[in-house]
């Protein structure tokens, strides 16, 4: 049977490099930049890929258990001290307790790896977002009028800088605007009264939550 090996993208692209060095198409200074490595690092690689081709840039342990796996009776005795004595606890005071009274020397994430597993521990879900929806407009004009003051040189170099103060049915989009001084008590009551003078008392009015017209106290 033949033996194959995995390689990742980024392996596969090292060695094309690699077998480039060795062509003489790219030099080591080149390649290192290509790779993100040091003209030393590329030095080593070559007689590798030399040697043994592709397999040649394959992490020695590849398939083989790694140094730091947990073997089946310490996995045992983990999720047995676990569940007498921290099943309430999460995974880093767990891992406190087993290094603390225990000697067991385990990181965090590996005993949250075995909590999860065993069904001991579940991580919080993250909240969803919340995303905003567009709503329907009301229905009947002067249901919701949006209201708001603007500060512009809206006359450019032909005057000062002056407020808009601005109004929008949510029904219709109806505009109605004037301009005076600043968005302050008296200006607002004078808006106000032209608007409802000219179309009537609104049944509500919108204005932003940073805005000058609410009040906290």
């Amino acid at each position: 049977m033949d033996n194959y090996i995995i390689m990742s993208q980024k392996e596969v692209k090292k060695y094309d490099i690699i077998k480039k060095v060795i062509s003489k198409q790219l030099n080591g200074t080149e390649a290192a930049r290509l790779l993100n490595l040091t003209p030393r690092q590329i030095r080593r690689l070559k007689p590798r890929v030399v040697t043994n081709g592709i397999k040649g840039l394959a992490h020695g342990n590849r398939g083989k258990p790694g140094n730091r796996s947990i073997s089946d009776n310490e996995r045992k005795n983990i999720v047995s001290l676990i569940h007498e004595y921290y099943s309430d606890f999460g995974p880093t005071l767990a891992a406190e307790k087993l290094e603390e009274c225990h000697q067991i020397f385990r990181d965090p994430g590996t005993i949250r790896s075995i909590m999860i597993v065993e069904d001991i521990w579940q991580p919080k879900r993250k909240k969803a977002e919340k995303h905003r929806q567009w709503r329907e407009r009301k229905a009947n004009k002067g249901e919701l009028v949006q209201y708001d003051g603007c500060y512009e040189y809206w006359f450019e170099e032909r005057g000062e800088k002056c407020c808009l103060l601005a109004s929008i049915d949510d029904a219709d989009s109806q505009a109605f605007a004037r301009f005076d001084d600043h968005e302050g008590v008296r200006p607002t009551f004078n808006y106000w009264r032209g608007y409802i003078e000219r179309f009537g008392k609104p049944n509500s009015i919108y204005v932003d939550r940073f805005s000058t017209y609410s009040m906290n106290h």
